[in-house]
């Protein structure tokens, strides 16, 4: 069967294939990307993003004015049974406050505005690497080939095994789920924040919940349990409205919330992110904050690394050496923002309620990926 020949193709249209995809395409090359989902898509979710993105967007002629325009200042750290809290003081807002189907889909136009071939509704049913490229094999029975592959399909994807990409094999992943409500604007008081309440279990669990005028979102990161999860977001979200904390009770909606396990910081844990012609990028690699969660941001900064390490692999003989120094490259600029923090949280508990210097160092770590 005929098939289109590329520079690059990518796989998944998420931050990290789109980030990827644009700056590659910037740069002259010609770059297909494969999604199974159809655009624009919609999911009422609202994330918080780093703030360090805003000049990331830019460089992709994303205008960052529709999708940051609810910075956000106001953080508050909650003991597990929200009777303490603790106020980390910022120089600048941390992050934004996003509609992340509006987020994505301002990728997806970008994409398309920068001459990327792009595949709605596209899933990859086979990957064959030969000794020269990656083919494709789409469920519409279509091929694709590129002389290099992006490996971006996100959480939970079995693409990695295919490409002879070997998970780290974490034992306890953190277990994630969220509820989210959008509602008539409340109030024009309401100023974006984001609150997190630590310390939920002895393992270092924490809930995150993010409210703007018109928007909530509660979500749980679960270190313990797969079945402890579900249970712990109900009462999060519960204990939230009842002390004030929230403007809705999410209970109910949290009780039937999807459960996805998240491979935070298993980056540092993988061998290598380089195989046949293949990088691996994005979520699905495991570029996400241990300290936050947060994978929206290190999601395109490794992608942007990626475009960097693919650009010069296409332009040379020998386009494999080119690609392995993308492990050493995304470890020196990116390691220390993924891990964990370098000390026990709970033993700091007591310390982060009751001293500023200590809430302070806790606010960067949690929000800018510094150590404590």
């Amino acid at each position: 069967m005929s098939h289109d020949t590329y520079d690059a193709a990518v796989i998944g249209a998420g931050p990290a294939g789109a980030t990827v995809a644009i700056l590659l395409a910037k740069k002259g090359h010609r770059v297909v990307v494969a999604d199974r989902s159809k655009f624009p898509r919609k999911q009422a979710s609202t994330d918080w993003l780093n703030r360090q993105a805003k000049d990331l967007l830019a460089e992709l002629n994303v205008a960052g004015k529709p999708l940051l325009h609810r910075p956000f200042h106001d953080v508050t750290f909650y003991s597990a049974d929200l009777s303490k809290i603790a106020k980390p003081n910022f120089a600048e807002a941390p992050g934004y406050l996003i509609d992340r189907s509006a987020f994505d889909n301002a990728l997806v136009e970008a994409v398309i505005a920068a001459g990327v071939t792009l595949l709605q509704g596209s899933a990859v049913t086979d990957i064959r690497l030969t000794e020269t490229s990656a083919v494709l094999t789409l469920a519409n029975k279509g091929k694709v080939e590129g002389r290099l592959l992006m490996l971006a399909p996100g959480k939970g994807s079995s693409l990695l095994d295919w490409c002879g990409l070997v998970r780290s094999g974490v034992n306890s992943p953190i277990w994630t789920a969220q509820v989210d409500a959008v509602f008539k604007r409340l109030s024009p008081a309401i100023k974006p924040r984001v609150d997190v309440v630590l310390g939920l279990d002895r393992k270092g669990s924490f809930g995150v919940w993010c409210v703007a005028e018109d928007r909530l979102s509660v979500s749980i990161n679960w270190l313990g349990e797969r079945d402890e999860a579900v249970p712990a977001l109900v009462n999060l979200c519960k204990t939230a409205f009842e002390h004030g904390a929230i403007p809705l009770d999410l209970s109910a909606q949290a009780a039937t919330a999807r459960l996805i396990p998240s491979p935070a910081s298993e980056a540092l844990d993988m061998d290598s992110h380089v195989g046949k012609h293949t990088l691996l990028i994005g979520d699905a690699g495991g570029f996400i904050s241990a300290a936050s969660n947060e994978g929206i941001y290190p999601a395109m900064w490794s992608a942007r690394i990626a475009a960097e390490v693919a650009d010069a692999a296409l332009r040379t003989v020998h386009s494999q050496d080119e690609l392995m120094s993308f492990d050493s490259k995304w470890r020196l600029q990116m390691a220390d923002y993924l891990r964990s923090p370098n000390t026990d949280i709970q033993f700091l508990l007591p310390l982060i309620f009751s001293n500023q210097p200590m809430a302070d160092r806790m606010g960067a770590a949690f929000f800018s990926g510094k150590n404590i």
